[in-house]
């Protein structure tokens, strides 16, 4: 077994140091004893991992006054320098750079469950992308784009900490590549994060998607303070981000959340109607995806309206009564609210935030996707279950993009 691997010693240790820097990335300025309750660890095993920060120069540490006791509170060091995102889509790629201290610092204003700014990104860029397009061209267009930023910004390579990287599949943490041959063709085996390093010559870290809108919201909209949520980004993919005690969950391998191949009606009359049994491009047939992307959307509606046929275009014609348009994306949010049934009847979540280039049709989707949750979940589980648009609109993939780059600088010091 690896040294450091888990359940070793020094995995434990790692995996403790990661705990302390979450709850003060989440906290803002915990004391010593709020960061013992929130990861559950012992105050003398907090106390040493924060004198280890200390000396590194990750963390700096103060006495100060609160509540009329003396106490120490913690708060990172943020780095000089700057941090990028980028954001693939299916057929889209799109750039973001931020000040690194606008990033670590994300979370000090405002209270718990209070709305943040989004990080100030100080330029953004995005092109489109063939469908299929293969991961060597993926890069190069972000590398342009990146490149462009930089300049807009004035900031020289040299100042750039790391790079965050968003894709619109499941990526192996074990691997670092992405393993599932019918979602993102071009990039099957590829490790992003190593190749766009080399390219780059700063750390890159690669995560699914909607882990990034998971993170995003976490920082600056509508996970804020929330310990059990999910997650739903809604667009050519469906997928989900989990948050459980507070925390993102990934699973085992990195690739928890993928609810857009969970199996929704394999029959040729589906749940309530529709193009049942269509094969996804995971090989199932049936999967949520197949029923609830902005691809089956579109496809449902352009006989009638023309095509090309856009998402804004569809609720735009819903909003305005168009009845047809009105009907499908009730059926999608159906369709999502029985899938996510069960998922909230194991996890229980307090929220659902709806993210995605569906979440822009608001009430006309959201409000049948709550009503067919409470339909499926166990009476217990769905009560109280909150369901909301995403604050962060098109911008939360970007911006989770950095703030995981901020976390992967972070844990590499110290």
């Amino acid at each position: 077994m690896n040294a450091a691997g888990p359940g070793s010693p020094a995995g434990l240790r790692e995996a403790n140091r990661r705990r302390v820097l979450d709850a003060v990335l989440a906290a803002g300025e915990p004391t010593q004893s709020g960061i013992a309750a929130a990861t559950g660890l012992a105050p003398a095993t907090v106390s040493n991992i924060v004198r280890h920060l200390v000396g590194a120069g990750s963390l700096t540490a103060t006495t100060t006054v609160r509540g009329g006791r003396r106490v120490r509170a913690v708060r990172l060091v943020a780095p000089a320098g700057y941090l990028a995102g980028v954001d693939f889509g299916h057929r889209h790629v799109r750039v973001g750079l931020a000040r690194a201290a606008d990033t670590f610092s994300r979370s000090a204003s405002g209270r718990p469950g209070e709305p943040a700014p989004p990080a100030d990104l100080l330029a953004e860029r995005d092109a489109r992308l063939p469908e299929g397009h293969g991961a060597d061209d993926g890069l190069r267009a972000a590398e342009e784009l990146l490149d462009g930023a930089l300049a807009e910004a004035g900031v020289g390579r040299g100042a750039l900490l790391g790079v965050g990287i968003g894709l619109p599949a499941p990526v192996d943490a074990r691997s670092g590549s992405v393993g599932e041959p019918g979602i993102l063709p071009g990039w099957v085996g590829v490790d992003a994060a190593a190749r766009a390093a080399a390219n780059l010559g700063v750390p890159v870290a690669v995560d699914n998607d909607a882990m990034l809108g998971t993170l995003a919201e976490q920082a600056w909209g509508a996970l804020r303070g929330v310990r059990d949520a999910v997650y739903l980004k809604l667009s050519d993919g469906v997928g989900a981000g989990l948050v459980l005690d507070g925390r993102p969950y990934r699973g085992r391998s990195g690739t928890a959340g993928e609810l857009g191949h969970v199996v929704v009606a394999e029959d040729a009359g589906g749940p309530t109607g529709g193009p049942g049994g269509t094969v996804c491009r995971c090989g199932n047939r049936g999967c949520l995806e197949t029923w609830a992307s902005t691809t089956t959307v579109v496809g449902l509606l352009e006989p009638l309206l023309g095509s090309p046929l856009s998402i804004a275009e569809v609720v735009a014609r819903a909003r305005g009564g168009h009845a047809p348009s009105r009907r499908v994306l009730a059926d999608t949010g159906g369709h999502v609210g029985r899938a996510l049934g069960g998922l909230c009847s194991l996890l229980t979540p307090a929220r659902v935030v709806v993210g995605g280039e569906l979440a822009q049709a608001g009430s006309l989707l959201i409000d049948p996707l709550h009503a067919a949750l409470d339909r499926w979940a166990l009476p217990g589980a769905a009560e109280g279950v909150e369901v909301v648009a995403a604050q962060l609109g098109a911008r939360a993939h970007v911006l989770g993009a950095v703030a995981l780059a901020g976390e992967h600088v972070l844990a590499s010091r110290g």
